[in-house]
């Protein structure tokens, strides 16, 4: 019997994989790319097995791209190939700690930030590239190619010097991106899987990141400042500490969405996470609301180092 479910689930972990590869050829899929996998690793005893899976996936994401881009790598732009597999890469290393986590830890917010810590040492090195001269070349690229997308005459307004500056800060964000997006596909999996699991309800509302990290949080937001206001300080300086900091403040807006978890079932056992997640989800795509909420969930998640709320 035990070997039926077995060859079920490694079936199903294909499947998972196929569906997984289609799905980073959609712009918004991508985000989502690893949730198949993430769905069936659960009923996988094996972490061979679960790894391979990943490597698989990763394997046939990047091969596709590469082929995609062919034309690019053999010219001085090939790393703009290596900016785009960034977030499917970074996502999916991030997805494989995650699932390989169970073996090790039940904690959802432990195995939460040994998944960012892939994520973020990527997205870093990242930054540091953009921050330095040898990338002027593919910013223009990157640029020139959105460029594409909103032509001179588009509205009557010139584009180019905006995109140009939004390619320059995209050095400050790269490793906070990837940690936002890998919430997505992990937060999704899970509340499927757990659905009905009261005491993973239990633990989610209870995720707490240690107190000393808190210091991170205000050391590095006030080194993004002073960097900012002084102009001698290096660039490369100037996005390690935008990107520690920002990182920082997705990981205390999780704690704050687990506070907001609290404090409804504290009312209600009728509330779960997934319903509370998509409430969540839906008001951070208004105008104006959305950075209310999100600063709000820092906020919460900050201020729980001293005051108690759950």
């Amino acid at each position: 019997m035990e070997q039926y479910e077995d060859r079920t689930a490694i079936r199903n972990l294909i499947f998972g994989v196929v569906l997984g590869v289609i799905l980073s050829r959609f712009s918004l899929g991508s985000i989502f790319m690893t949730v198949p996998v993430l769905l069936v690793c659960p009923r996988i005893r094996k972490a061979q097995i679960r790894v391979a899976s990943f490597a698989s996936l990763l394997l046939a994401v990047v091969v596709w791209s590469l082929i995609e881009n062919r034309q690019i790598l053999g010219t001085e732009y090939w790393p703009v190939v290596l900016v785009s597999l960034y977030l499917p890469v970074s996502s999916t290393v991030g997805a494989a700690v995650w699932a390989i986590g169970a073996d090790y830890s039940r904690s959802s917010i432990r195995k939460f930030f040994w998944a960012c810590i892939p994520v973020f040492l990527l997205g870093l090195a990242l930054s540091i590239y953009f921050a330095s001269d040898a990338s002027a070349h593919v910013r223009t690229a990157l640029a020139e190619s959105m460029l594409y997308y909103f032509p001179s005459d588009y509205l009557n307004v010139d584009f180019s010097s905006v995109l140009y500056a939004v390619v320059d800060l995209m050095m400050l964000f790269f490793a906070p991106l990837g940690v936002l997006l890998l919430t997505f596909p992990i937060v999704t999996a899970d509340v499927n899987v757990n659905r009905y699991n009261e005491d993973w309800q239990y633990d989610f509302a209870n995720m707490k990141l240690p107190d000393p990290y808190v210091w991170v949080f205000f050391a590095s937001w006030a080194a993004s400042l002073i960097s900012y206001i002084v102009s001698s300080v290096p660039t490369w300086i100037l996005a390690i500490c935008w990107n520690v900091a920002l990182t920082m403040s997705v990981l205390y807006a999780v704690v704050g969405v687990s506070i907001l978890v609290a404090f409804a079932r504290r009312r209600t056992a009728a509330v779960t996470v997934g319903r509370l997640v998509i409430l969540v989800v839906l008001v951070c795509f208004i105008p104006f609301v959305n950075l209310i909420v999100i600063l709000g969930l820092v906020l919460l998640g900050v201020l729980e180092t001293w005051f108690r709320f759950r």
